[in-house]
């Protein structure tokens, strides 16, 4: 299944634009260029540089320490 589960995400009201509803849905199943370019172009996988784990959408938005002073502002925005 996917990294992120619409357990763990607020509902979502979707706008009429068709390309925000597919980013939604790339970000909840973990498939976005930046983590899953290494499929296509037979690179090795892509690491978190600061913490040396694989890149992935849930690091990126939910777990990276390096990161969270840029999720702050978007976290308490959103609630």
């Amino acid at each position: 299944m996917g990294e992120i589960t619409t357990s763990t995400l607020p509902q979502w009201t979707y706008t009429h634009v068709r390309d925000r509803r597919t980013l939604l849905a790339r970000l909840r199943i973990g498939h976005t260029y930046l983590t899953q370019r290494y499929l296509l172009t037979r690179d090795p996988q892509p690491y978190c540089e600061d913490y040396l784990v694989p890149l992935t959408v849930r690091h990126l938005l939910v777990e990276c320490p390096s990161l969270i002073e840029l999720r702050h502002p978007y976290l308490y925005r959103c609630r």
